[in-house]
């Protein structure tokens, strides 16, 4: 039974079949061949799989990261960064980067952070003499962040399956996040500087405080939902709910981009997700169910006892094998097929769930960028005329960067868990 659920699973994801219909394919088939539970029993599950107060928080932050992606509300955060890094060699290219963690803290999405910022800054870095392969792969690299800065509709996903708390997760990713900013920030002034890219000025105060009164209402989402959870005001679902409204406020009110004539196209494009998302978690969880009742996790702890692997070992072949899948697979698909196979396991060896998660998230922040199917890649490619290829050579150093970020995050729980309680 456990061959046949990994070994089918696997097929029809390298065939192509959407990941939702290969797991309740599989799911269905196990049923059936190997009367492991009843079709009424996987009914029943995959409702109550959803009957979730946390999954609840999924729908609200994916309307609010589509509001401010359908609200613009990327230019005058760039605008902002810009001015305040303009003194810098190659102030604007370090002024993207850091830009774009803030926009991922809004977001809470990949591919939205790297459309939406991708739009306002590759134009402007090409205009200024920036190899067009640069400015692609920086920017692909960049949507990266808004799977680990928190708000992360990923740590949503991952705590509902594992069970743990999303307010934690999102502690969590707060370091590593802040860390692999500064990674980012460092390795593009090495390379404007290596490459003789530089551009610089002068700071401009009153520039600064106009772009930093245009930015205020968007820069201060973030604030206004990691200081009400972790105030106590409310929890991740209401301020998910929370960072809808203030969102639609600010983009109806404020920047005056968010209009009833395109309210319609954010609902719509909203449930469209969520129901994707919704529906993938509830047979990921259904197929988490079966691997316990083939065995599959008591399989992993005795094989890992029979090798007499360490807890460093056994991260690193969960690594490696994390990163050779994020080659074939999106993100999604690594964080509902893979963890549901693999958590029973961690608990069993002991492994900090929190610190996987955290693991769990850098991997797929990976795999966003790595060909020959990495999200991001593509995204960046259609909205800019960049070819795939120019895309890829440009990112590969932010490739290699993010491989040396999982290493210190695996081997540095600190990093991970030093902000919990």
């Amino acid at each position: 039974m456990a061959l046949f659920l990994i070994c089918s699973l696997f097929l029809l994801l390298v065939l192509g079949v959407p990941v939702a219909f290969a797991l309740g394919i599989v799911g269905l088939a196990t049923v059936l061949l190997f009367d492991v539970t009843s079709l009424t029993q996987m009914a029943h599950s995959q409702f109550a799989n959803l009957d979730s107060f946390v999954l609840l928080a999924i729908p609200f932050f994916i309307l609010a990261g589509n509001v401010m992606v359908e609200g613009r509300m990327a230019t005058p955060l760039v605008d902002f960064v810009r001015a305040l890094t303009r003194p810098i060699t190659g102030g604007t290219a370090v002024g993207a980067a850091i830009a774009s963690a803030l926009f991922g803290a809004m977001t809470g999405s990949s591919a939205a952070s790297a459309a939406a910022l991708g739009r306002v800054t590759i134009p402007e870095l090409n205009r200024l003499g920036y190899p067009p392969s640069f400015s692609a792969g920086l920017m692909a690299a960049g949507g990266t962040l808004g799977i680990m800065i928190p708000p992360s509709i990923v740590f949503i996903i991952y705590g509902a399956m594992a069970q743990q708390s999303v307010s934690k997760l999102f502690l969590a990713g707060l370091l590593p996040g802040i860390f692999i900013t500064a990674l980012l920030a460092i390795l593009t002034y090495v390379l404007v500087r290596l490459n003789g890219w530089a551009d610089a000025g002068r700071l401009e105060l009153r520039e600064v405080a106009e772009t930093l009164r245009r930015a205020t209402p968007a820069l201060l989402m973030p604030g206004i939902v990691l200081g009400g959870i972790y105030g106590g005001v409310f929890t991740p679902t209401e301020a998910a709910a929370v960072a809808a409204l203030y969102g639609l406020f600010i983009g109806a009110i404020f920047y005056r981009t968010v209009t009833f004539a395109n309210l319609p196209r954010i609902f719509v494009n909203s449930a469209k997700m969520t129901g994707v998302i919704l529906f993938i978690i509830a047979q990921a969880l259904f197929i988490g169910l079966l691997a316990n009742l083939a065995g599959i996790p008591s399989a992993i702890v005795d094989a890992v006892e029979a090798a007499n692997l360490s807890h460093w070992e056994f991260l690193l072949v969960v690594n490696i094998v994390l990163l050779v899948l994020g080659c074939f697979l999106d993100g999604v698909t690594i964080l509902t097929v893979v963890a549901p196979l693999l958590l029973p396991s961690i608990v069993d060896l002991g492994i900090d769930p929190i610190h996987f998660g955290v693991l769990l998230a850098l991997n797929i922040e990976i795999a966003s960028i790595t060909p020959p199917i990495g999200i991001n890649l593509f995204v960046i490619s259609g909205i800019s005329n960049t070819p795939i290829e120019k895309v890829i050579k440009g990112a590969l150093p932010y490739v290699l960067m993010l491989l040396a970020a999982l290493v210190v995050v695996t081997y540095v729980p600190w990093l991970s868990l030093a902000l919990l309680p």
